[in-house]
């Protein structure tokens, strides 16, 4: 009996915020894909980039978070700018959200290798909550969900992202026309984000290092994420996340060959989840392929492994 209340006492402060609105998906090997929530964060270059993420959460939990984000985007000098298209999956016991957003990255040369960038993506989220495995304490309740239903609603995002050859630094919004008071339990409200990170070059033989803040907040809720990665030989990373009052994550990876490179990540939970699961886990591959429409003439934006 006192096990099922603290576990009541739990699963009430982890989706108390719940009741409110929805949260953004969050990844943990978010610093090699920021194009997740800000569209300005693009690669300007002669290449077709592209990436896949899946992240099970809190593993031991019936029903719990499962999410998956695909991305791919390219720089069309034709445009003046970079296109992109992202497709987002999340789980969450009977209820799914699926987001496909295209974008549009407008780069401006500020200096002879550094460049500010300006984003808006467009798209629509569908929410489907299946009724049908839903139990209520009066199921003749006019107002429940007893059927396998869709909704759909229009999305919008918008970001600036600052790179120099060591230096990156953005802001972006996600939903932008919902507020918290405008948004219910079913559709997220808007997000902001603030990050930074800074690549310090061979502090050792063959290492850098590039420590990364993120900073994520709807008003309701608020995160802190410090990330520190260290690079060996342009080939493998290693390094560490906390998560302000959540989880600790441990994360590694390999370039497999010049265009493909791996990764994977765990959390290990240190907030009211806690010995309650197994930890997150979560992996990516990312590709870039070399040469994509040779024909035209691009900047080029530095980022790690280029």
């Amino acid at each position: 009996m006192k096990l099922k209340l603290t576990l009541s006492i739990i699963l009430f402060a982890l989706f108390k915020w719940s009741a409110l609105a929805q949260n953004d998906t969050h990844f943990s090997q978010y610093m090699f894909n920021e194009v997740v929530f800000n569209p300005a964060a693009i690669e300007i270059s002669n290449t077709l980039n592209a990436s896949l993420v899946a992240r099970q959460q809190w593993v031991g939990f019936d029903n719990a978070p499962s999410s998956q984000a695909l991305n791919a985007s390219t720089y069309l000098q034709e445009l003046f700018g970079g296109v992109g298209v992202n497709f987002l999956y999340d789980r969450l016991g009977y209820e799914s959200f699926i987001t496909a957003r295209a974008f549009y990255a407008f780069p401006v040369q500020v200096g002879v290798l550094s460049t500010v960038t300006f984003g808006l993506g467009a798209g629509i989220v569908n929410r489907t909550i299946d009724g049908s495995s839903l139990r209520y304490d009066d199921m003749t309740d006019p107002n429940a969900i007893y059927t396998r239903e869709n909704f759909f609603k229009p999305d919008f995002n918008f970001g600036v992202e600052y790179v120099d050859p060591n230096l990156t630094v953005g802001f972006a919004t996600t939903h932008i026309y919902r507020s918290v008071e405008g948004s219910r339990s079913d559709y997220a409200p808007r997000h902001y984000y603030l990050y930074a990170k800074y690549l310090f070059k061979d502090v050792a033989p063959d290492i850098d290092l590039q420590p990364y803040l993120l900073f994520k907040s709807s008003w309701f809720m608020t995160q802190f994420d410090l990330n520190l990665l260290a690079y060996y030989d342009d080939m493998l990373w290693g390094g560490l996340s906390y998560r302000l009052g959540d989880a600790v994550s441990a994360m590694v990876g390999y370039l497999i060959t010049p265009e493909i490179k791996v990764g994977y990540a765990y959390d290990y939970a240190v907030g009211v989840s806690r010995g309650y699961n197994g930890g997150s886990h979560e992996i990516m591959i990312s590709t870039t392929f070399e040469g994509f429409n040779r024909t035209r003439v691009t900047p080029k934006t530095p980022r790690i492994f280029n």
